[in-house]
């Protein structure tokens, strides 16, 4: 593979950008706003399992079809990621739609998220979406075949800035041992914590590695890129610009990726990706924030990175 093929690698030898400070933004990305809430505002989930995470129940009923599992903390922007990678695949032709099973029949807060899911995909209340769809797991079918499942899930029992050494909870530990083929979409911020939290994550992220298989494999998704530096312009990112910046910040998050095969690991220093994106515009609205599609050019790079991974 061709060093331009590895932007990790290429990444040691580019200047380093400027950092651009993302704290004051916080406030007005809408994307945050339903993994900070309290758990009782979890939907999908009921009140015992909101109060004993342990007790969480899911089935996978689909064992072939890889999943792809955003993580990431509360106020990452998984939900609206889900929102906008909906979009840009149904607009390619694609279906996707709620997997039923998932949940038991009981749960009647999921069945209702299921039945209200391509309205709330195709609402520009970004609020809406992000109080309606926490916990979600999603089919993507082309030409009759299911290519893959996407999980959506409340970021805090992935990694809780306030318990950082918890561990996962019986639920994320079935969807580990699962025996799909698992794609981990990490979602990553420049400025995003402070340094004592980022560090966590770090070894929270390593945690993770240890329970990965070998077919098993790791996307590092930059969210929010349209508030840095590093964009050329729409769709043209300095990657290795990005990407030096992030190991600054997160000392040692690649780390546990790193490529140990004698012979390619001199091509390809790490064993993962790193995609930018943009889930979209937030203007601020009297019945919250009015959601706008980001540029299509960073859907087109996440699924491309996600279909090389399932392809193997």
């Amino acid at each position: 593979m061709p060093v331009s093929n590895n932007p990790i690698q290429d990444a040691s030898v580019t200047p380093v950008v400027e950092n651009v400070n993302l704290h004051e933004h916080v406030a007005q990305a809408p994307e945050l706003m339903q993994e900070a809430q309290p758990a009782d505002r979890v939907l999908g989930l009921s009140a015992a399992e909101m109060n004993d995470p342990n007790s969480i129940k899911v089935t996978v009923s689909d064992p072939k079809a890889p999943l792809v599992i955003l993580f990431g903390p509360p106020a990452c922007g998984k939900t609206m990621t889900l929102v906008r990678m909906t979009r840009f695949l149904k607009s390619e032709g694609y279906t996707v739609s709620p997997i039923r099973t998932f949940r038991p029949t009981s749960d009647t807060n999921y069945a209702e998220i299921c039945e209200k899911f391509d309205e709330t995909m195709n609402s520009n209340n970004a609020a809406a979406s992000t109080n309606r769809i926490s916990f979600m797991l999603v089919e993507v079918i082309k030409n009759g075949h299911r290519l893959c499942q996407i999980l959506e899930a409340p970021g805090e029992y992935y990694f809780n800035p306030k318990k950082p050494n918890d561990s996962f909870p019986n639920y994320v530990n079935t969807i580990i041992a699962s025996s799909n083929r698992k794609v981990w979409t990490i979602m990553i911020e420049p400025d995003w914590m402070d340094n004592t939290d980022r560090m966590n994550y770090v070894t929270k992220i390593t945690r993770l590695k240890q329970c990965m298989r070998s077919k098993d494999s790791v996307i590092f998704v930059l969210n929010k890129i349209d508030r840095t530096g590093y964009v050329r312009s729409v769709g043209d990112v300095d990657k290795s610009a990005a990407i030096r910046d992030i190991k600054n910040l997160y000392p040692n998050i690649f780390l546990p990726f790193m490529n140990q095969n004698p012979i390619t690991k001199w091509i390809k220093e790490y064993n993962c990706e790193f995609v930018p994106f943009q889930t979209g515009y937030y203007t601020s609205a009297l019945n919250g924030f009015t959601y706008q599609e980001g540029p299509r050019e960073y859907c087109v790079k996440l699924w491309n990175a996600i279909m090389n991974n399932i392809r193997g």
